[in-house]
This record gives structure tokens, C-alpha cells and sequence, in this order.
């Protein structure tokens, strides 16, 4: 008696084929939203990180009579362990100034920094935010480049203090220039901006596209944090830099009115 067996069906190489295309199709549709919701989150995260150093900025005027910190200050005491224990020449810059009122050095790694934010406290240096030179200057000499207070703002809600940067500093016009490596507005690059080595080298993408959805978050004078267009960022700074004494060794404050300008806003 002959004992029937079920046949084995299997996809035929066509249905295969098929599914292997659907699969295909899916992913190319689900891949781009994911990557945007994880972006999403970075931004947000990195907007946190702002607002949290634009309160420590605030706090740091109440202690020094009301007088914005300086992106270089000269201190030849060594900084606090949280910090890595780095400083250069003798110089302490602002985020160490700022460490006593943040309590925390990763607020200081943008999230969406090419650069990553696993590195010392040294790489706060280049790729992740940039003070306003005209606001928070290059105190290597107090005579020289003294602090600026809150009450000197034409407008701080207006004004650009810290944003998303490819150094720690931003002045209007190494930003035009090519001179320093680092000294860039990430996705100016897209609007006319100077080629810089190390950035169209190493990270070409931060220079020409932007870090947050082709903008850049930044912290205004007065604290509040927003996310702009990297165009809007870039359109602000042509202003600025149409005035000869925008930029941090002016004599005379500046009195073209853009956003980077905190006299004529």
C-alpha cells in the first residue's frame, strides 16, 4: 500500500525576487525616516545643550558684574578634573570658565558633531560650538579686549551669542577668510563662504550642509536658544562684515545692524 507524502511547496526563484524588491522598496522609504528621527534627536539634544550653557552664561554675569565671559581668558591655575585637568599656554577658554555653573562637560559636545563626542575635553576646541566674538572676546589682555556687559546688548533676544561652530570662537572675518582651518559656520560653505583645509578635507559635509537639517541651533545674548537656517546665520554675518570694525579687535563697536552686532541690533 502505497503511503502518499504531502509535496514540499518552496517560493519559486520569481517569488523571491519579489519579496527581496518589496523589502527593497520598504527600507528605502523607512531608512530616510529613521535617519530624520534620529537627527531629530540630536538637534534636540543639542538645543538642550545650549539652553543649559546659555543659563550658565547668565548665571557667570550675576557673579561678575553682569559682564558676559571671555572666549580666552589668561589662568594659570590648572582646571577641575570633570574638565580633564586640559588647558593651553596657560589660557583657560570659555567652557572651563563656564564649567562651575554647567556641571557638566558633555553639554559642551554638540551630539551631531562630525568630530563624535567620546573624545577629551581638549576637542571642545574645533567641530562642536563657537562663541560670538563681539560679545565674549579674546580677553588675552583685559586693556586690550576688556569683557562686555548685559547692559551694552542693543538687543539680546536678537543677538547671536553661541551657536554650532567648526571652532570655539567665530570671528565675522576669519569667517570669510581662509586662514584658520576651523573657523567656520557650518553650511556656509553652500552659500559662498571661503574653503578652509580642514574643513573640506575632514568634514566637508559640516561646512557645506549644516549640522542639524542644513541650520545650525544657536544660544542668543539673552539665552534663549532657537534653530535657524544655516542661509539666515550666513545672510547676518555679510551684514556684519560690511562693517570694517566687526570683529573682535575693534576699537570702535560696530554699527552695521545684524545679529552678530550686539551695539546695533
Amino acid at each position: 500500500m502505497k503511503i502518499l507524502q504531502a509535496k514540499k511547496k518552496a517560493f519559486t526563484l520569481i517569488e523571491l525576487l519579489v519579496v527581496i524588491a518589496i523589502i527593497s522598496i520598504l527600507a528605502s522609504i523607512l531608512f530616510p525616516v529613521f535617519a530624520r528621527a534620529r537627527e531629530n534627536a540630536r538637534r534636540a539634544s543639542c538645543l538642550s545643550n545650549l539652553k543649559q550653557i546659555g543659563l550658565g552664561v547668565m548665571m557667570y554675569t550675576q557673579d561678575y558684574d553682569e559682564k558676559y565671559p571671555a572666549a580666552v581668558q589668561p589662568n594659570n591655575q590648572e582646571p577641575s578634573a570633570d574638565l580633564g585637568g586640559w588647558w593651553y599656554s596657560n589660557y583657560w577658554y570659555w567652557p572651563q570658565l563656564l564649567d562651575p555653573y554647567t556641571k557638566s562637560e558633555q553639554v559642551f559636545f554638540c551630539p551631531s558633531s562630525p568630530k563624535g563626542t567620546t573624545s577629551p575635553f581638549s576637542a571642545t576646541q574645533t567641530y562642536n560650538y563657537g562663541a560670538n566674538l563681539l560679545i565674549m572676546r579674546n580677553n588675552v589682555s583685559s586693556n586690550v579686549y576688556p569683557p562686555i556687559s548685559l547692559a551694552s546688548i542693543g538687543s539680546p533676544a536678537s543677538t547671536y551669542l553661541l551657536m554650532d561652530a567648526g571652532w570655539n570662537r567665530i570671528d565675522i572675518y576669519e569667517a570669510y577668510t581662509s586662514a584658520t582651518g576651523w573657523a567656520y559656520i557650518p553650511g556656509s560653505g553652500a552659500f559662498g563662504a571661503p574653503e578652509k583645509g580642514a574643513n573640506t578635507s575632514t568634514y566637508p559635509s559640516d561646512f557645506q550642509t549644516g549640522r542639524h537639517f542644513d541650520g545650525v541651533n544657536i544660544t542668543f545674548a539673552d539665552g534663549h536658544v532657537k534653530w535657524l537656517k544655516s542661509s539666515v546665520v550666513w545672510n547676518e554675518a555679510k551684514k556684519c562684515h560690511a562693517d570694517s570694525n566687526c570683529k573682535y579687535t575693534y576699537t570702535t563697536p560696530p554699527t552695521r545692524a545684524s545679529a552678530w552686532n550686539p551695539f546695533a541690533n
